[in-house]
């Protein structure tokens, strides 16, 4: 609720335009003065609703039919506590506050939102609505500062997270520059000759088998080998000696 009473009246015209009799609303809004806020809204069946609040001291509800009827006005002067609460409404079971007070009949619904909003309007001074402003920004700066506390607790959990892996990219590098100067002093082995092999000697032909046929014709075709006879013993002559 942030509308002004004169953004209420505009509002009020535009809403009469769409769904029907709503000058009974700009009566309550005219007699509105001082640091009002407020809203209006309808809910496209011809009813009308206004929501006012004055400085968080007073609020001020009405619903208003497309005929121009008042069927419930709720108003509440919180710095009265319980007392302050009124509500009346064509429903019975709705109707609170009335205990010590007469209740207005329908017809004087209007006059009585009007009276009571004039009276109200008169009772908040120029440091009346500065403590409610006061208030509001309190609530506002401290919502604020909690805003604020938990980004910096955020902020140093992050921070502390930022150096651990600072610390563990640095113990990471001096191992890797540990380990590769002991690479770099070590000789590379020297190369070793190639093993000289020795190739295996071919295998000897295979003599093809000779046919029986052939075999024979060579036979009978072979020189015939000639035969040394067999030398003679030679037999010793043994002189006999003469008788």
């Amino acid at each position: 609720m942030r509308d002004t009473p004169e953004d209420l009246r505009k509002r009020a015209t535009r809403l009469r335009r769409g769904v029907g009799q709503l000058g009974i609303l700009e009566s309550i809004i005219e007699a509105a003065e001082g640091p009002w806020l407020g809203a209006m809204d309808a809910d496209g069946r011809g009813a009308a609703e206004l929501r006012m609040h004055l400085a968080g001291k007073y609020r001020l509800l009405v619903v208003v039919t497309s005929a121009g009827k008042i069927s419930l006005v709720h108003v509440n002067s919180l710095s009265k506590g319980e007392g302050g609460e009124k509500i009346l409404s064509t429903k019975t079971a709705q109707r609170k506050g009335w205990d010590e007070e007469k209740m207005p009949r329908p017809q004087e619904w209007l006059e009585y939102v009007v009276r009571w909003v004039s009276e109200v309007s008169g009772e908040v001074d120029r440091r009346a609505v500065v403590e409610w402003l006061l208030a509001g920004a309190d609530r506002k700066l401290a919502t604020v500062n909690d805003v604020i506390e938990s980004l910096r607790i955020s902020l140093r959990e992050q921070e502390e997270m930022r150096d651990e892996r600072a610390a563990e990219v640095a113990e990471l590098k001096a191992e890797l520059k540990y380990l590769t100067a002991v690479v770099d002093r070590t000789p590379a082995p020297e190369p070793q000759p190639a093993p000289v092999t020795t190739p295996e000697p071919a295998p000897a032909p295979v003599p093809e088998p000779v046919a029986p046929i052939e075999a024979a014709t060579q036979a009978e075709h072979a020189p015939i080998a000639e035969v040394e006879a067999p030398e003679e013993p030679v037999l010793e002559t043994v002189g006999v000696s003469a008788e």
